[in-house]
Parts: structure tokens; sequence; C-alpha cells
């Protein structure tokens, strides 16, 4: 069909497989470029791989079964920039940059965030990315890191789940690869190392990191809320070599109050579909912490133009951080789920 024959020209050669579209397969292709390096960042023993986007059995299936052949055509300006945008990603793994400095001055931060701002990003942050927040078998050029979100339309993510939001979804991610390829490329003219993350997929647990960072707080649901957006946002990183990144006191993170308000709303359990979110974090044989059953919710997913009702519902997506701040009186009987270094305590999703 010529739908069909649309989204495969929008996607890589690598993310061909029988059946449908496997970005499993493309992410692995990308990962690829670690093999340019000869030492790397490695996972915590414990850490978990990275959520599978394929079913368990290895099948695949294609997002142009649900979409006419116009919706397909209004992919492009999107689905293009995307996939160019991933690939200029990876290919900064090429392992041939050799950096001149590793100390950044203040104004240099703070150039740096402006241009973040001015390129799309709405908040931004830094981490030392703990071991445990590296995916297994996976690994990253430095541990210190730059966190930053992206903001999608609440108007076309309210239609969810629809054709609308998935293409918000898809814009979301453009705009992170646009966002951290702009990044790494200042970083480099000035002389410092840096690796963006892949915008769709990644090395790392994009929400964990952001949460350390400070950004906000992963909801029940999985996803991180902050107080400018909401869920409704999308999350990257860029590895680097800065040595005195502002990093935040991993301690002092004023947004963890929303998970007390998580597990007396509830919302998006009751909402959800498939009834794919616990409704509690689970503890993992890691001793992380598992939000979502990820078989349940990944057929439904792949059926219905990528789902995101659990992003929709949330509060802080509908009415506001600050609004639910100031009406919610605490929850003393809330369980105490943190994000730590110690694996034993970690949420992840």
């Amino acid at each position: 069909m010529m739908k069909d024959i649309i989204f495969e020209k929008l996607m890589p050669a690598s993310a061909s497989k029988k059946g449908g579209i496997s970005l499993d397969s493309m992410l692995e292709v990308m990962d690829r470029e670690l093999e340019n390096f000869t030492q790397l960042v490695q996972p915590a023993p414990s850490s978990s791989p990275r959520t599978p986007f394929d079913q368990p059995d290895g099948s695949t299936r294609s997002p142009s079964e649900n979409m006419t052949t116009k919706q397909m055509l209004s992919l492009l300006p999107i689905m293009g920039p995307l996939m160019l945008g991933m690939k200029k990603s990876a290919k900064f793994y090429d392992g041939t940059f050799e950096p001149t400095r590793s100390e950044a001055d203040p104004a240099f931060i703070a150039e740096l965030e402006k241009v973040a701002r001015q390129a799309g990003a709405v908040s931004i942050s830094y981490v030392k990315v703990p071991p445990t927040g590296i995916f297994k078998e996976k690994g990253i050029p430095y541990e210190n890191a730059i966190v930053f979100t992206v903001e999608m339309d609440k108007e076309k993510m309210d239609s969810a789940p629809s054709f609308d939001a998935f293409a918000e979804v898809a814009k979301g991610y453009k705009n992170l690869a646009v966002v951290s390829n702009k990044l790494t490329r200042m970083m480099r003219k000035a002389g410092f190392a840096a690796y963006p993350g892949t915008a769709l997929g990644g090395l790392t647990d994009y929400p964990y990191l952001a949460e350390l960072a400070g950004l906000g707080a992963i909801g029940y649901h999985g996803l991180l809320i902050t107080p400018e957006n909401g869920a409704r946002l999308r999350i990257n990183t860029i590895y680097t070599n800065i040595t005195n990144l502002p990093i935040p006191d991993k301690d002092e993170n004023e947004h963890l109050w929303i998970r007390d308000f998580c597990a007396m709303c509830k919302k998006c359990i009751r909402k959800c579909p498939v009834k794919a979110i616990y409704n509690e974090p689970k503890l993992r044989p890691d001793g992380g912490r598992q939000c979502i059953d990820h078989d349940s919710c990944r057929t439904y997913f792949e059926n219905n133009h990528g789902c995101a009702i659990c992003l929709v519902v949330c509060p802080f997506s509908q009415v506001g951080y600050d609004k639910v701040h100031d009406r919610f009186k605490g929850n003393p009987n809330a369980p105490e789920i943190r994000i730590l270094l110690e694996p034993q305590h970690e949420l992840t999703t």
C-alpha cells in the first residue's frame, strides 16, 4: 500500500523488519557507534535493560496500519527531520573528537542554557549519571550529563489516543534531536566533549536522570512530572567531560511530594484501558521499582497511535503543577518511594 511505502521511506533501512518497523533494530544499529570507544562508563550489575519496543516474540507492527495516506504525508515534515537528527546524533560517536577543555566558567553555562531555551528546551539541569541509570549492556562516554525537556502541545495531546497526539509526540522527539545536536556543536566548538543522547530511545533512563537532576519527579505512571509542563514533555541528555557542571544536590529535590499526591490520586491507574499501571510501583528483583506492565501496555500502545492516556489524564498535565500543589494538603499515608543512588531504593521506569 502507498502509505506503507511512505512510512518505510521515512525510517532508516535498519528499522525494516518483516511484519513492520522495528525501532529496537534501528536503535541497536545506532548503539554500535559505542564500539568506537576503548573505554565507557559501565552500567551497574543490577541495571535493567532498555525497555523494548518490539513484542516479546520479536514481532513488530507498522504504525501506518492505523493511518490514512493523507496522515502519512503530513508526517513527512516531522519524521524526516527526526530520523535525520537521530542519525546526526549517532555520528557524534565516531570516536574522533579530542577535547581541549574540561572546566566551564559560569558565563559559558549561562550561554548554554540560553541557547538551549532558544532552541526549544523548557527546563535544563545537570546530573552525575549513576551506574544504575545506564541500561544493561550499554555504556556512556562520560558520567556527567546535561538533562533537558521539551514541551508537547496540550490541545493536541488532549485528543489522545489519536493521530494528532502521535504526531505531537513525534514532534517532541524531533525537537529533542534539534536541541541536543545544537548544544553538542556549541560545546565542541568551545573545546568540550559532548555526546547527545538518542532522542527516541537512548543509553540511559532519562526520567530517572531528570529526577536526580531536580527537574521534577516521576509519577505513578512512570513519567516525569515538572512544574512547567506536568507530564506533557519529552527528555534528552548530553554526556560531557565538563567536570564542574552545577549539579544540584540529589537530596534537595523539592518535587518529591508529587508521589505523595500520586498515591492518593491514581487517576492514571483507573483510566488505563488495559490496566497496565500498577497500583503502586513494584520492587524489582534488582532493587529498582517498576511502574508499568510493559507487555500489557505495548499491544494497546501499538494499535492506538501510541496511547498516551496516562499522560493526558494526569492532573499535573491538565490543571498544572502550581494548582495541584496549592490544593494538595499532604498524604501522611503515602509510601515513601524515593530515587536514590543505591539500587535497593531506586525507582525506574
